[in-house]
């Protein structure tokens, strides 16, 4: 008789994508005035696509005026209560504020994961958005924090923008990986918005030097760029992930192209690492 794991193994989900067991390793909660990036909504598309798990950080740590600017304790502790809510459903990243945080305020919640058991934890990853939270994403405050993520043995995602002068280009971003090579780092949007070529080229080095754990994803990025980087660094490189619920109602409509090109040229097994099993392997997810 099979055990539950290897059931949850096979176990097609509900929805349109099902079948695939996604993790999405980008979603939020959280409010930013414009966009609707309610729970409801967030559930609503997990369950119309049948994605396996989401991983959500809170906006609303984020330093603007759109958002309610929240503090790294109230900030993480709303996505415990969402977790929680639906722990069939969600996984958390810990929201960080190197500008005006601390490593102090966040090892709580890693604590807190760690002691429930590896089905159950709460945050799996801590997430850094230098320009909503306005640090270079080399600063030396990011230090504190990836000490952390080496400690409790999680990743690291960074929004990474398109601009090579901003706080959250893809060298910065490199740049502090190179101060902790054990820490896989994903580089969100790998560009947001586009061109890629930076963050890909960064991985690139990276896999060359052999002096860091560089890792793409995928949201907002052209398909045909996402290709590319699967060509350029080979399938364990990519993840996917949306920026849930950046479009709304209907935001995983908007991938709908991007995963017809996944499904259609890439081998079952590379597909399956992209969609999945990177996923799985860096935030130590059950299968």
């Amino acid at each position: 008789m099979p055990s539950k794991q290897d059931r949850n193994q096979t176990q097609n989900l509900p929805g349109i994508w099902g079948k695939h067991r996604l993790i999405d390793i980008h979603a939020h909660i959280g409010s930013y005035k414009g966009y609707d990036l309610s729970t409801p909504t967030l559930m609503n598309n997990i369950e119309r696509y049948g994605i396996r798990l989401a991983l959500i950080s809170n906006i609303d740590g984020a330093e603007l005026p759109e958002t309610q600017n929240l503090d790294e304790i109230k900030a993480n502790q709303a996505t415990v209560e969402h977790v929680r809510q639906y722990p069939e459903q969600l996984r958390g990243l810990v929201w960080t504020r190197p500008k005006d945080g601390s490593p102090a305020n966040v090892e709580p919640f890693l604590q807190d994961s760690i002691s429930t058991g590896p089905d159950l934890r709460v945050f799996v990853g801590m997430k850094f958005h230098p320009d909503m939270n306005h640090f270079p994403a080399d600063d030396a405050r990011v230090d504190g924090y990836l000490h952390l993520c080496e400690k409790y043995k999680i990743p690291a995602v960074f929004h990474c923008g398109s601009d090579d002068s901003s706080n959250s280009a893809s060298q910065k971003i490199y740049a502090a990986a190179r101060r902790h090579p054990a820490v896989p780092i994903i580089l969100y949007h790998m560009g947001f918005l586009g061109p890629h070529g930076s963050a890909i080229a960064a991985v690139k080095e990276a896999l060359k030097q052999k002096d860091a754990q560089l890792y793409l994803e995928t949201s907002q990025a052209d398909p045909d760029a996402v290709m590319q980087a699967i060509k350029e660094l080979g399938s364990e490189r990519v993840l996917f992930g949306t920026d849930a619920t950046y479009y709304g109602k209907e935001h995983y409509e908007k991938y709908e192209a991007l995963m017809a090109r996944l499904k259609n040229e890439l081998s079952a097994e590379d597909f399956a690492k992209v969609v999945r099993e990177n996923a799985e392997r860096l935030f130590r997810l059950r299968q």
